[in-house]
Order: structure tokens, then C-alpha cells, then sequence
């Protein structure tokens, strides 16, 4: 009979990738509030640091400050070694596509926001005079963050042929790539660079595109042939307008940006959303009214114990309190501090990519594994 369990070695990795993962929420640490937090013993995190320093993935910055009043050995803290770990991230919407490089730790060095053009040729050239622009190296970079609209797997929803743009990316710039849903990708980022709780967190995204996410016990959920979170998808109105994923009135039909333009008088998403005039506002009442009902009914049904909140339809503060004004009267389970705008929405566009890259080429490497 086959042996079942972990082993040494799976041990090795999840441990070193606990301790990353540490460091890049918390920021630097002594080896002895590491040991605490990840509940090792000490002889366990001079092992794991000792490795990890070794292949340059922490380093030692010097003394903590902590207790420095009293005598004795003065703990020393451990730190990511980020700086010359860098991504290539792609971030594509519906319409525009954002090139940036940034540290694993999310720290930003450069970025580019250029209309959408669905060639992938012209994707490349853009890419390759970034880079070029900016002198940055591929020999710098450990990888490619890739995050799509729609499925990875399923080209349903896509605008690309994901595949074949995965395979021109690594064969014109040599470099691994790591690829995610757009909208699960800013979930991951929130797991990676803030502080998730273990409960069940509902992730929407409400802009130029409307998507969502879930993450629970900590994980995001990313089976990319599931259906279950893609919540622009969810029919409101079966005698609605046909949808680009072939249905008929799907939410994105009745509250994305371009429909949103379109009964506003052609007007931009940004004056949409700062617009004072009544008319217009009344219509983004109903649209939050009809969005709030299905993101209601969406946390029951996963038992959400949180929604975060993100896109440029809540840089504006007053659509944000109301979407959670009404989410709440609809779903008496949460409390409005429990819908709220997401930490990182400001950084959206390159934050998601550098995530799954830095998940895929940094964090969790499996390297003992192979």
C-alpha cells in the first residue's frame, strides 16, 4: 500500500514559505517571534532562516529595538531579501491593459496603463519598449505575472487565446509565466500583502468589467473552470440584452461601464462617477440596488463573513457607503463595516500581477520537491 501523509520535504517548503509569507505581511522580525508566531521552536527557525539566507530570500538588517534597555544578547531581526527579486506584470481589462514591474514584496518600480488591443504581436512590442524605456534587463526579472479577464482555462469569457499569448510571452522574453483570473489575482494579492481573516471573504470588482473572488481559511478558491464566483455572469434579467459570454442579461448587461455610458449620454466612467446631476445619480442608485442584491444573495450562499470591495466605481466614497448600505439591508447577516473598500483597490492595476507572479517564483517555489 502506498504511503500517505507529508514528507520531510514537503515539510521543508511549507515552512520556508510560512516564514516568507511572514515577513512579507508583517515586515522584519527576530528569529524568536517568528518561532512564536508560527508555533516552531527555535532549533526549527534557525534551520528555516539559515536556509533561507542561504539562497537569498531573507537577510539579517541588524538589531531589534525591542528591549533594548536591558542587558544581554540583542535580538536580531531577519527581513525579506526583495529588492533584486522583481516581476514583469500584465494586467489586462476590457479596456486597457497596465505593464509594470514590481518587487515580491508589491513594491512598485515602474508602470504603464495603454488602451487594450487584443494582438498579441502588438501586446509584445509594447512590453518589449517598456522594458526597453525603463532599462530594465529580462535577466533582472524571475518571472511573468499574467492576470486575464474571464477564465484562464476556458477562452468563454476571454479576450485572448490565453494559451498561445502564455506561450509568446515565454518564448519572446524566456522567462516563466504565471497566469490568474484578473479579479482572483487582487484577491491573492490582499492574501499575500495584507491581513485576510480565515473566514469565508467575498472579493467584487466593479468597473470597466464586473468579477468577483473568494477566498476562505485563508486560500483563494481558483478553480478556473468553476462558475460559481464569476458574478457579472449571474443572470438579473432574463429578457436583458445578450451577454458576451452568449447569455441573456447577465449582470455585466445592466451595470457595467459600457451600459452605464450608454444611458448616461455617452458620458466617461469617471464623470459618471463624479457627477452631481440628479438624473445620473438616479441611475447609479439602480444599478447599486441591482448589484447589492446580487452580492447579497452571493455571500449567503457562501457564508461570506466579509466583501471587499474594489474598481474604479469605488474610488468614489458615497457609491462605496451605499453599495454597503444596501448589501447589508439585504443581507442582515453583516454588518456594514464588513463591506468595505478593499486595501489595495488603489493599487489594482499591478498589484494582482505581482502577487501571482511573486506566489509562483518567490513564495512558493516547491524547489526541495522536484
Amino acid at each position: 500500500m502506498a504511503q500517505t501523509g507529508i514528507n520531510p520535504k514537503q515539510i521543508k517548503s511549507f515552512n520556508d514559505t510560512a516564514l516568507l509569507y511572514l515577513l512579507c505581511s508583517e515586515g522584519p522580525l527576530s528569529r524568536k517571534d517568528i518561532a512564536a508566531k508560527l508555533e516552531l521552536t527555535a532549533a526549527a527557525v534557525s534551520k528555516i532562516s539559515k536556509r533561507l539566507i542561504e539562497n537569498g530570500k531573507i537577510r539579517v538588517i541588524g538589531e531589534s529595538n525591542k528591549n533594548a534597555d536591558r542587558a544581554g544578547r540583542k535580538e536580531v531581526l531577519l527581513s525579506l531579501n526583495s529588492d533584486d527579486k522583481l516581476v514583469l506584470g500584465i494586467t489586462a481589462e476590457l479596456e486597457s491593459i497596465t505593464i509594470s514591474v514590481c518587487d515580491v514584496s508589491g513594491k512598485l518600480y515602474k508602470s504603464k496603463t495603454v488602451e487594450f488591443n487584443a494582438d498579441i504581436k502588438n501586446l509584445i512590442g509594447t512590453i518589449k519598449a517598456f522594458l526597453e524605456y525603463n532599462h530594465i534587463l529580462t535577466q533582472s526579472l524571475i518571472g511573468i505575472g499574467l492576470c486575464v479577464v474571464g477564465s484562464v482555462e476556458n477562452n468563454a469569457y476571454s479576450v485572448w487565446d490565453n494559451r498561445k499569448l502564455i506561450f509568446e510571452l515565454e518564448e519572446e522574453f524566456k522567462l516563466p509565466v504565471a497566469t490568474e483570473n484578473n479579479v482572483k489575482s487582487y484577491a491573492l494579492a490582499e492574501l499575500i500583502y495584507g491581513k485576510i481573516p480565515d473566514e469565508t471573504v467575498l472579493f467584487f470588482k466593479w468597473g470597466t468589467g464586473i468579477g468577483s473572488a473568494v477566498t476562505s481559511g485563508g486560500r483563494l478558491l481558483s478553480n478556473n473552470t468553476s462558475e460559481l464566483t464569476e458574478i457579472g455572469h449571474y443572470i438579473v434579467n432574463p429578457a436583458g440584452e445578450e451577454c458576451r459570454c452568449g447569455r441573456y442579461g447577465c449582470l455585466e448587461t445592466v451595470a457595467s461601464a459600457k451600459v452605464l455610458s450608454e444611458q448616461t449620454g455617452g458620458l466617461r466612467l469617471d464623470q459618471i462617477i463624479q457627477s452631481d446631476d440628479k438624473s445620473i445619480i438616479n441611475i447609479l442608485d439602480q444599478k447599486i440596488n441591482t448589484v447589492a442584491l446580487a452580492l447579497a444573495n452571493t455571500a449567503t450562499i457562501l457564508d461570506a463573513g466579509e466583501i471587499f470591495l474594489f474598481g474604479s466605481m469605488f474610488t468614489n466614497d458615497s457609491i462605496a457607503k451605499k453599495m454597503a448600505k444596501q448589501v447589508c439591508r439585504y443581507n442582515s447577516s453583516l454588518e456594514e463595516d464588513a463591506v468595505h473598500v478593499g486595501r489595495f483597490s488603489s493599487k489594482s492595476t499591478y498589484i494582482g500581477a505581482t502577487a501571482v507572479g511573486a506566489k509562483e517564483f518567490f513564495f512558493e517555489t516547491d524547489e526541495y520537491l522536484v
